[in-house]
């Protein structure tokens, strides 16, 4: 029983995809699942909360704090403040102690299956050959530093490109006139702003500035901005010491999905249980 119990654990744990970001599906939307029976083993009912601990027991298997504190940053840098980032967790009926609970989960199921397959480390020259491989994925892009006006209409735009034209404070002009909020509280700074991340025709219009040079009214679609440019960062290359962690880390992480997805179809064909009714 303890082998059946261990391989069902596995499975369940393999299954769920904890390798998903927060909100890439709608089976997060409900929030998180209440312990419930999904397996019968040799006649007794086993709930998955009882199977994961059963699992993380029988391994001995830990999850790092301070790797878990980082993933959790990770999902959190995806939204530009707490609030937001709260905002979105409530939608799916979930808590920041729920996610900070399912991250911590992934960690340990990464570490349960690095214990498992005896997935061997990556190694320094793994890492070089990766880096000098791809070295065009490890060159920052160009960038331009910018402020924005927005206002709904043509008209508006006009007005406030007159201003501009008399001497009028960009940044104070869009804290007065822009209708979008963040502008109006930032003084309508963008901050640093990739080449590919506008619309082609901005694009091509931003990068043509010189520093201290805002363009023209543009229609951007629900309304009409005129962007300034304050400063152009040239691309920069990576260094290796910079990249080095990040590069050991997505190779580890990949090696660990191709070894689930074996391990998974394993279990699948070994393991033998029944779905609780």
């Amino acid at each position: 029983m303890k082998k059946t119990i261990l391989s069902a654990a596995l499975l369940l744990s393999f299954s769920a995809a904890p390798w998903q970001a927060i909100g890439t599906g709608a089976a997060w939307a409900a929030g998180p699942a209440k312990p419930r029976a999904i397996l019968v083993v040799n006649g007794k009912a086993i709930t998955s909360d009882e199977l994961t601990k059963r699992l993380w027991w029988r391994r001995k298997v830990q999850a790092d704090e301070g790797e878990v504190g980082n993933r959790f940053a990770e999902l959190r840098a995806n939204y530009k403040n707490k609030e937001e980032f709260e905002k979105n967790l409530k939608t799916m009926n979930w808590t920041a102690e729920d996610l900070m609970n399912m991250t911590r989960n992934q960690v340990r199921i990464k570490n349960m299956l690095l214990a498992a397959q005896n997935i061997e480390a990556v190694t320094e020259e793994d890492t070089k050959n990766f880096y000098n491989s791809n070295k065009e994925r490890f060159t920052t892009p160009e960038s331009a530093k910018l402020l924005q006006i927005f206002v709904n209409t043509e008209a508006e735009a006009d007005d406030v490109y007159m201003a501009l034209l008399a001497g009028a404070d960009f940044a104070k002009l869009s804290s007065l006139k822009s209708t979008d909020a963040n502008l109006k509280k930032n003084g309508g700074s963008l901050g640093f702003v990739a080449r590919g991340a506008l619309q082609p025709a901005v694009e091509k219009t931003v990068f043509a500035l010189k520093p201290g040079q805002y363009t023209k009214p543009i229609n951007t679609g629900s309304g009409y901005s005129i962007l300034k440019l304050e400063e152009l960062k040239s691309p920069e290359k990576i260094k290796y010491e910079t990249a080095k962690e990040g590069i050991k880390a997505n190779l580890r992480d990949q090696t660990i999905v191709q070894e689930l997805k074996k391990l998974t179809a394993e279990l699948r064909a070994k393991a033998k249980f029944e779905a609780a009714k």
